[in-house]
């Protein structure tokens, strides 16, 4: 089976999107997001998170990742044959 990197970017897509629900320039900062919501769900250091944080065009990249493997109709459900 191939690797691709779909799933990853998924993840990292769903980390943006609730570090976006919840950072406020004015009041909150990055590592108080990461302690109080990214952490307790997803376990990843802080480092990793800034990283996934910054990294550019991410949309982009899922877009293409996702046109060169195929986008399944529901992404929890994988194909059987």
């Amino acid at each position: 089976m191939a690797y691709n990197r779909v799933n990853i970017l998924r993840h990292y897509k769903a980390i943006v999107e609730e570090t976006g629900e919840h950072y406020d320039p004015d009041v909150t900062t990055y590592k108080g997001v990461w302690r109080k919501y990214i952490y307790p769900v997803y376990h990843i250091s802080y480092q990793q998170y800034m990283k996934i944080i910054n990294t550019p065009n991410l949309e982009g990249k899922l877009e293409a990742e996702e046109k060169k493997h195929g986008k399944w109709k529901d992404p929890r459900q994988g194909k059987l044959f």
